[in-house]
């Protein structure tokens, strides 16, 4: 029954672990929430510290070259702000336009394409292909001699 025992034991030494730190982590989470709500109340108190400083520098109340700096500094960040957002708004309102296609190049082999294939030549000698042009193998489709593709069905023409 020992086993039983030791068993029980270890897993009731778990379960009490467990709970220790499911505690322990409620505990510490909450006071993490209370510093940092405690927190947010100075930076408020600064900011407004901060606002009413600066009227009573502007309005003459306070005579302070350090405050008078730190409120310089402060308007050149803000005219800084405003620059940034204007650019922002210039970026948000550019619209890509499409460049035009440029013409085709010298080297571009230029094959004209028709969408009723050329006439077949009759056995009787009439109309032979033009000087300069072949028929495709494949459709009959009348094309320049220099053409690896037929232009009007895709068929690679001669080895």
């Amino acid at each position: 029954m020992g086993l039983f025992d030791n068993l029980s034991k270890t897993i009731s030494q778990v379960g009490d672990r467990a709970k220790f730190e499911a505690d322990k982590f409620q505990r510490t989470t909450k006071l993490q929430g209370e510093i940092n709500d405690l927190k947010r109340q100075i930076d408020t108190n600064r900011l407004e510290f901060g606002d009413r400083a600066i009227q009573l520098y502007r309005a003459g109340q306070i005579q302070s070259p350090t405050l008078g700096e730190l409120l310089k500094a402060l308007d050149a960040l803000q005219a800084s702000i405003t620059l940034k957002e204007e650019e922002l708004k210039r970026a948000q309102a550019d619209v890509y336009i499409e460049p035009a296609t440029p013409p085709p190049t010298a080297g571009v082999q230029q094959v004209p394409i028709s969408t009723e294939p050329a006439a077949q030549p009759t056995s009787a000698g009439a109309a032979g292909p033009v000087a300069g042009s072949k028929f495709c193998s494949n459709c009959r489709f009348q094309m320049p001699t220099s053409a690896v593709f037929c232009p009007n069905c895709g068929a690679r023409q001669g080895a």
